[in-house]
């Protein structure tokens, strides 16, 4: 987008965009002039619910639990909607039409023509049955038109129904507060004050009603339902007591963990038992192999043996020698003999005494001993074992007996507890319902509305928001046509759109005032003729120099569609380069025939008749050449090199060829044509938009070597 054109865009209709505004400014004006005052009148209710001085044992610590906010944010909305729903705003409906109704003389709106054109009868039985209808808390709809009194037309006509309330009707809560403000603004006053005083007093009695009345019925529910429970919690209880009573069974868990606990004690004693029988085992293989074992019987007292018998042997050869010597009669001999075995024995006691300090033969005894000792014990300790095992075997069976007692017990007392937790949960609510009935949620009226001066005129806000509003609306409107807009207007969006050379401008002309001749000659009269004068120089001034570069004389002019304003462009051009004294053929259709009648050229000459008869009647300045050949086409009439030779006479005749060529995009025989010129340009129409078909006929003359550029018709300038 393009801001500076935007902003031309703007400034070309800054009056509108003035003018309209201010038009709204005035109307809102006419209308808000008269604009009634405005009272607003407030109440606030307290529900209890965030204020713990109105808690009977609060059972919440603090209000920070998002849990906890979310259902008092719930309990606040709930609030705020029963007090808008159809039933509470028809009560309110009723007790605004009761009060001026009753009374006649101060209403708080001016009374309508309905409630003017009831009779005194029908006044009181309106009355009554409004009473009635409030009293039974009846919705009020459009159906309760009846013969004898139309409630609902009654009300509507009066502004009390619930669509006219509730525009002027704002309830509300803020956050971390405990009431719930209800606000009412009306041309009354005393209305006001009605409306949140009436429509906060109904709303809490009757929501304190409905409040008990459901609780009550939520008791009486819970009340039989909890008779049913305790009737299936009692049959399983006494289920199970008749089956522990049938298997004599006091206290299955505690006789099971007995037992079981027995088993574990025996099982440890046996353990202990079969280690004392492994270690007995042990000791006696131990003193059997000492006793046993030869290489230990010198420990034993075997020594003691042979040093006994060496002694034996000894005491009976000295008794055998001391009997020698009695019987030999005292021999020397003998006698020598006697003491030398006496002195041999002597040596060997002295010997025996000497090497055993205790007797060999206690300790064998005590090894005897231990082992008839530790053979008792491990015959104790064998039995002891078969005694463990077969307690083991009767505290086992008595376990596994209890087994399938235990499923029983567990199967009745899983339905005794399912039945008694169901008992207790209902119990648990209904003495939590008979609580909220008594001490749950109580409404209070905290705050009555009062009278109150009028609210600040807002006139001055009706009248700026109207003329921001409109203001805003016409700049809208004009970015709109702005970024929609795709039109090209002037020679920098055409360079842009075409990517192609611009060689000029000319600016938009009116029908009436397109003569050449006199835009010429009397251009200082008007600026519009003057500017397009300097522009027709200018491009006159391009074009020459592009064919003088190459000398040549043939100029083709195009453009993208058929446009009246290029026959003008054209005639133009050929004018501007007479001016030079140049000698101009002009070749063109019927149309430009006409332009060119208006200074008197003649146009009887054709086109046709020069390639048959290659003649031409040369005119002074400007010759015109019609190129209407009948429907046939120029190389249908003569082939290529007969129609170049034709234009190479033409060009030694004039100074400068301008051939007017179809549009590009229409069907026709264009690009012959185009063969036959030197250089061509083409003109596009200011205003105009580039189509997908535009665009690639604009791809296609860029791409051509005798194409020059562009020239823009039509161009609005300021």
């Amino acid at each position: 987008m393009n801001i500076k054109e935007f902003l031309s865009l703007i400034s070309k209709y800054k009056w509108l965009i003035v003018a309209i505004p201010a038009i709204t400014l005035f109307v809102t004006y006419l209308f808000v002039k008269n604009l009634p005052k405005q009272y607003k009148s407030q109440a606030k209710l307290s529900t209890g619910l965030l204020d713990p001085s109105r808690q009977v044992a609060p059972d919440v610590p603090s209000y920070s639990g998002p849990d906890l906010l979310i259902k008092i944010n719930q309990q606040f909305t709930n609030i705020m909607d029963i007090m808008t729903m159809p039933k509470n705003m028809s009560i309110l409906s009723y007790r605004l039409i009761l009060h001026d109704l009753r009374n006649p003389q101060a209403p708080f709106q001016v009374q309508s023509d309905d409630v003017k054109a009831l009779s005194s009868e029908q006044r009181q039985a309106a009355i009554r049955g409004f009473e009635e209808r409030a009293a039974k808390k009846q919705v009020l709809t459009p159906f309760d038109n009846y013969d004898d009194v139309k409630y609902y037309n009654l009300v509507k006509s009066m502004g009390y129904d619930a669509a006219v309330i509730s525009k002027n009707l704002s309830i509300s809560h803020e956050d971390n507060s405990d009431f719930v403000t209800v606000e009412f603004t009306s041309e009354n006053t005393l209305m006001s004050v009605f409306v949140v005083n009436t429509l906060s007093e109904d709303f809490i009695n009757n929501y304190s009603m409905d409040l008990i009345s459901n609780k009550n019925k939520s008791i009486l529910v819970l009340d039989s339902l909890l008779k049913k429970k305790e009737t299936v919690m009692n049959e399983k209880n006494q289920e199970l007591k008749e089956y522990k009573i049938k298997n004599e069974v006091l206290n299955l868990d505690k006789q099971s963990a007995i037992v079981y606990q027995q088993i574990i004690d025996y099982e440890n004693k046996k353990s202990q038992a079969i280690i004392n029988l492994q270690s007995l085992q042990s000791a006696l293989k131990n003193v059997n192999d000492r006793l046993n074992n030869p290489a230990l019987d010198k420990y034993l007292g075997a020594d003691v043996s042979a040093d006994n018998q060496a002694i034996i042997t000894l005491r009976n050869k000295l008794q055998a020698a001391n009997d020698d010597y009695i019987d030999g009669g005292f021999k020397p001999t003998a006698k020598k003999k006697v003491d030398s075995l006496q002195q041999m024995l002597n040596a060997q006691l002295v010997k025996a005494n000497d090497q055993y300090v205790a007797d060999p033969v206690i300790a064998k005894q005590t090894l005897v001993q231990n082992r008839i000792s530790i053979g008792i014990d491990l015959e104790k300790t064998r039995a002891s074992v078969q005694d463990i095992d077969k307690e083991l075997n009767k505290l086992n069976a008595k376990f596994s007996g209890m087994v399938p007692f235990d499923a029983g017990v567990q199967k009745y007392e899983r339905d005794a507890d399912v039945a008694t937790k169901e008992y207790l949960d209902l119990l648990n609510r209904y003495n939590q319902t008979n609580l909220d009935k008594n001490i749950g949620l109580r409404l209070q009226l905290e705050q009555e509305g009062v009278p109150t001066v009028a609210e600040p005129s807002k006139k001055l806000i009706f009248m700026a928001l109207s003329a921001i509003a409109s203001f805003a609306i016409c700049f809208c409107v004009l970015f709109v046509i702005h970024v929609l807009d795709h039109s090209i207007n002037n020679k920098k969006q055409l360079a842009v759109a075409t990517k192609g050379k611009i060689i000029g401008e000319l600016n938009y002309i009116k029908p009436e005032n397109r003569d050449i001749d006199e835009i010429w000659k009397n251009a200082e009269r008007s600026q519009e003729m003057l500017t397009y004068k300097n522009l027709l120089r200018e491009v006159r001034f391009e074009i020459d120099k592009s064919l003088a570069s190459g000398g040549q004389k043939v100029l083709g002019l195009t453009r993208l569609h058929p446009e009246n304003f290029t026959i003008f462009s054209a005639v133009s051009l050929a004018y501007g380069f007479a001016r030079l004294d140049k000698q101009i053929l002009l070749i063109g259709n019927s149309e430009m025939a006409e332009e060119i009648q208006k200074w008197n050229i003649p146009t009887d000459q054709s086109l046709k008749n020069v390639l048959n008869t290659f003649t031409l009647q040369k005119n002074n300045l400007i010759t015109f050449l019609n190129k209407d050949l009948d429907g046939v086409s120029l190389l249908e009439n003569k082939d290529n090199p007969s129609i170049s030779q034709i234009f190479k006479g033409l060009k030694n005749e004039f100074d400068l060829i301008i051939v007017y060529l179809d549009a590009v995009n229409s069907v026709s025989d264009v690009k012959e044509w185009i063969q036959f010129t030197e250089k061509y340009l083409a003109t596009f129409m200011a205003g105009n938009s580039l189509s997908d078909r535009d665009k690639e006929a604009v791809k296609s003359l860029n791409s051509d070597d005798k194409f020059i550029g562009w020239l823009i018709n039509g161009v609005k300038r300021k």
